[in-house]
């Protein structure tokens, strides 16, 4: 079997158990234990961590890997146990989707952090109706991205017959055989395929934007957090900023397992065709990693946040 392949099967498999045993263990602790994480917040954090355990059970069964060859993309699974092609395919999009909606559940953690925090009108909003519409956002641009696929990255003869020898070579697999979303900025006969066009800028626009928000209201935290804070009891003092490092960690999560792994794959296909590249890579292992985010996530909250730490500690003893 290829390496990068192994590698991805590794860490897809840790993925999936660290993220099963660590979200399901803050689900029980947050519903039966914690007392001071109340409201809204204590919905998106269950929300949060049920998301997470559903995305590593999408990505062992959906198996993705992808390719970058000179200015094309190409997402297939490896999924090979199911006989229709069709299914491992509409697996792709939902990790792809859930991919999106993690993304922006995040951002929107950030966005009720900071309307607790520097107690802006938005907070009492979040905490009826709009709550219900903070946490249902997420959907939208995981629907987006993972329509998208099917939208603008289905296969075609042209696009077939670009990889048709790199995948063989590569993997020994016979491209029409895989469960596939293709995506290149030109055809092979210099054409520019706006299709894959549209669906770059979109994946782009999607991770841009939403990292972006994250970035902002991060910021505006950190620097008026001092002045914010007095406003607070000293109990609730501490627990915003336990809070506020909570967020830090899954500003730096994401970062690391959300855009990092998918900036390469997204921007390679682009700055290949700008610059003539050539350039043969498996980047499928890259993506193994966004597995790794909802444990971090989990593990970190739990270990940053003392009612956590104590209740843990209890149980143990």
């Amino acid at each position: 079997m290829v390496a990068s392949l192994v590698l991805a099967n590794i860490f897809s498999k840790i993925g999936f158990c660290a993220s099963f045993l660590a979200n399901f263990f803050i689900i029980y602790l947050t519903v039966f234990f914690v007392e001071n994480v109340v409201g809204t917040y204590k919905k998106m954090v269950i929300i949060f961590a049920s998301l997470g355990i559903i995305f590593s059970i999408i990505e062992v069964l959906a198996r993705p890997f992808a390719h970058n060859f000179n200015n094309y993309l190409m997402y297939f699974s490896f999924n090979f146990w199911m006989k229709s092609r069709e299914i491992p395919e509409i697996l792709i999009m939902v990790w792809a989707g859930l991919y999106a909606t993690i993304l922006a559940f995040i951002t929107n953690q950030f966005v009720y952090r900071h309307s607790c925090l520097m107690a802006t009108n938005l907070k009492k909003s979040f905490d009826g109706v709009g709550g219900v519409m903070l946490m249902m956002y997420p959907i939208l641009p995981g629907a987006l991205y993972s329509g998208s696929f099917y939208i603008f990255c289905l296969p075609d003869n042209a696009a077939d017959s670009y990889v048709r020898e790199e995948i063989l070579i590569n993997y020994g697999l016979v491209i029409t055989e895989v469960p596939r979303f293709l995506a290149l900025p030109y055809n092979p006969d210099n054409t520019v395929r706006w299709s894959s066009v549209y669906y770059f800028v979109g994946a782009v626009s999607i991770v841009s934007v939403h990292y972006a928000v994250i970035f902002y209201y991060g910021l505006k935290m950190h620097f008026n957090m001092k002045q914010q804070l007095l406003k607070f009891s000293s109990k609730n003092r501490k627990l915003q900023r336990q809070f506020f490092k909570a967020l830090v960690f899954q500003s730096i999560g994401p970062t690391v397992f959300l855009i990092v792994p998918a900036v390469p794959v997204l921007l390679c296909p682009v700055i290949g065709s700008d610059f003539h590249l050539k350039f043969s890579w498996q980047t499928g292992w890259l993506y193994s990693l966004i597995g790794l985010y909802p444990p971090f996530d989990s593990i970190s909250f739990m270990m940053i946040v003392t009612e956590y730490r104590k209740i843990i500690a209890g149980l143990r003893s």
